[in-house]
């Protein structure tokens, strides 16, 4: 059902297989086809599930990975399930800055 032929078999030579459109290979030697997931998704046993908030994958047939921890909560764009949360540079706050007299 979701299996297709790579390759008919031949006197010479055994058929290979490959999984239908919307599906990837698993196993050794895809010995079974599993859903392909996109984005934002990662495969279960069930099909594809959407990342949980806090996580993402930017990926397709990736899985989910944490999103980054900002320091000091300095969230420049907040996380999606596709996406990652970015992060503000810290930037040096120029009154902190000393400049020394010259002579």
């Amino acid at each position: 059902g979701r299996f297709q032929y790579l390759k008919k078999c031949s006197s010479t030579s055994d058929a290979e297989c490959t999984c239908k459109d919307g599906y990837r290979c698993g196993g050794s030697g895809c010995t079974y086809c599993t859903r392909s997931c996109g984005v934002g998704q990662e495969s279960t046993g069930n099909g594809c599930q959407t990342c949980h908030y806090g996580t993402f994958n930017d990926q397709p047939n990736g899985s989910c990975k944490n999103w980054t921890k900002c320091s000091g909560n300095q969230v420049l764009e907040p996380g999606t399930p596709a996406k990652d949360v970015i992060c503000k540079h810290a930037s040096v706050n120029p009154t902190s800055v000393t400049t020394l007299p010259t002579t």
